[in-house]
């Protein structure tokens, strides 16, 4: 019967309105957790001690050492890609992508998972690889989103990256000239 249509068609708008209402309460709780302090100083923790495991690796260090920080590895990369997960979905994709931190720290971590996979996947071949084990340093840089004088830094200094660049490559002549020199005078 027609009444019987209506009334199934209204429980489900119902019920789809209601997962909308509850998404949406869920989201927003989320962007207010993300944008919170102790959410700003947990990451940078986390940042630190992962800084810290990165600065600990040394020739010879015993067995139990390595293994700890192979797992912890994969401890931070969980909860980097949970905090990256968590920004996504609260601020949504969009909001999440016209920041270029969050740009950057997007590929930081997609290039420290495929580093890990590859390290499980082929344990032997990982030296190929070692470029992006870099990557995880790069995680460092999450600071500076917080740290307005750091960041202010940065900016400065890859502002001037192209005149840096240009007095590399003129020391660089300048060095290969008298290199050159020196071997025309004292060479045999």
């Amino acid at each position: 019967s027609p009444f019987t249509r209506a009334s199934q068609k209204s429980s489900k708008n119902d019920s789809a309105s209601y997962f909308r209402r509850k998404e949406k309460r869920l989201r927003f709780t989320i962007r207010r957790l993300v944008k919170a302090h102790s959410f700003y100083w947990t990451v940078l923790c986390l940042v630190g001690l992962n800084t810290l495991c990165v600065a600990i690796v040394h020739y010879d260090q015993p067995e139990w050492l390595t293994y700890a920080l192979y797992l912890a590895e994969f401890v931070f990369l969980g909860l980097f890609l949970t905090e990256m997960s968590m920004k996504m979905y609260g601020l949504g994709p969009r909001n999440y992508f016209h920041s270029s931190f969050n740009c950057f720290d997007f590929g930081v971590i997609i290039g420290s998972i495929f580093e890990v996979i590859w390290a499980v996947v082929k344990p032997g071949a990982s030296y190929g690889i070692s470029v992006l084990r870099a990557l995880r340093l790069l995680r460092i840089f999450k600071v500076t989103k917080y740290w307005n004088s750091l960041r202010n830094l940065v900016v400065s200094l890859l502002n001037s990256m192209k005149s840096i660049i240009s007095l590399l490559f003129l020391l660089f002549l300048f060095i290969v000239v008298f290199a050159l020199l020196g071997m025309q005078l004292f060479g045999g």
